[in-house]
């Protein structure tokens, strides 16, 4: 049977191949970007939402129109015709309010396209980290079939030879079936989440995809600032404190849309018209509009309008309250990450040294085999644990810039760097 260093490096040299070229990441971000239907859909909404301000600034611009007229005679009277052009400026102190609700929703709508580009990003890295810790999976599951398996042959020998009782053969092959188990759906586990990256780009991945580079640790990253200073951050970038501090402004200025629509409307109008019958004539026209009575109507409207208002600020402390909770949330984990990295780095160790131990005992008729079996079980755990807390001190890394708003496209690079990709 392999030692349990050879277990180990096994596991190791699997989990950490190299790429075959650099920037993968930022190539499946690209790709997602081109075929994911939820993310093109943001930005046809985002283009569409942008359409507000030229509608909204219309109110405000002078209108031209035109006519042409013929008048063909049925009777005695000779044809004639006429044609006129006309230019009016609406002066409507709503429509200049509507031009800040619209300039405020537009603002809103590209923190919101921003959120989905933020989220892709994520979705990419999260996907592409589960398919490496299911590969860790994987080659883990074999390399502990296969020791039990050199196990199962050794143990054969013994019955053989009569040094060992039947059972204890029976047991390793009850062990050696069930592992033979695990790794089927471990097998459909690698196989689901490839599926899951490459719904995302719909691009075939390559057999084996790059895991996190041996030379990656705690240190790689950037340094944690405190809780308060990522407070801070997060009250300056994070998108949904954005998109609510637009949508306040928005209904603010949508409150007062409402408060002056009660306010009479003016305009300006100059017209140039020409008929055959009366020939050339020009008019200048001042008109105004108003409503004596609506029955309650604008009163109504700008309460609901007002509330509304009210009711968004509202919601904006409670969004900084959850933020902030989500912040200390994700620096928690981020530091108990590098913590149980630590921890599980002494426990490999630990569990390989005892397997080293029990071995020796075994072979002196002092240990079972069952002792033997558990004991490389806490191996290929404690392996598969070191591991996978690595992949996680990344994602809470990247979780804890995202939910401060400032995950962006060179947290690709960065990653390109740390998962071997750069190295082909």
């Amino acid at each position: 049977m392999a030692s349990s260093h050879r277990i180990a490096a096994f596991i190791f040299t699997a989990t950490t191949a190299i790429g075959s070229h650099a920037s993968q990441f930022q190539e499946l971000f690209q790709l997602a970007q081109a075929n994911d239907p939820s993310y093109l859909a943001a930005q046809h909404t985002l283009e569409s939402r942008l359409q507000i301000i030229p509608q909204a600034n219309s109110a405000l611009s002078p209108q031209i129109s035109g006519n042409f007229t013929q008048n063909l005679a049925l009777d005695a009277r000779s044809d004639n015709h006429s044609y006129g052009v006309q230019m009016a400026l609406p002066l409507r102190l709503d429509a200049y309010y509507g031009m800040k609700v619209a300039q405020q929703s537009a603002a809103g709508a590209r923190i919101s396209f921003e959120k989905t580009h933020q989220d892709l990003i994520f979705s990419v890295i999260e996907r592409y980290v589960a398919v490496i810790k299911q590969q860790h999976q994987l080659f883990s599951s074999m390399a502990e079939v296969a020791a039990i398996e050199q196990r199962l042959k050794q143990t054969q020998q013994q019955v053989d030879l009569g040094i060992t009782s039947i059972i204890q053969l029976q047991d390793v092959k009850a062990n050696f079936q069930q592992l033979q188990v695990n790794l089927l759906q471990v097998r459909q586990n690698l196989t689901l989440a490839r599926a899951n990256l490459e719904n995302l780009t719909n691009q075939a991945l390559p057999e084996q995809l790059p895991a996190l580079a041996s030379s990656f640790s705690a240190a790689s990253l950037v340094a944690t600032n405190s809780l308060e200073n990522w407070f801070a951050l997060a009250q300056d970038n994070n998108l949904d404190l954005a998109s609510n501090g637009f949508a306040t402004q928005q209904a603010y200025h949508n409150y007062q849309v409402k408060d002056v629509s009660i306010y009479p409307k003016a305009s300006i109008s100059v017209s140039k018209n020409y008929s055959s019958l009366s020939g050339d004539s020009q008019t200048f026209s001042i008109g105004i509009s108003g409503t004596f009575y609506d029955g309650g109507l604008n009163q109504a409207q700008t309460k609901e309008a007002k509330e509304a208002w009210f009711a968004s600020s509202q919601r904006g402390q409670a969004l900084v309250k959850a933020t902030q909770q989500e912040i200390r949330r994700w620096h928690q984990a981020l530091d108990t990450s590098r913590q149980q990295i630590q921890a599980l780095a002494q426990l490999s160790s630990a569990v390989q040294a005892s397997l080293a131990g029990k071995n020796t005992e075994y072979e002196l008729g002092l240990r079972d085999l069952s002792d033997i079996l558990d004991a490389e079980k806490l191996v290929f755990s404690a392996q598969r644990n070191w591991a996978n807390a690595r992949l996680d001190l990344v994602l809470n890394q990247l979780r804890l810039k995202k939910a401060s708003g400032l995950l962006s496209s060179e947290d690709l690079s960065q990653l390109d760097q740390w998962f071997n990709w750069s190295q082909g």
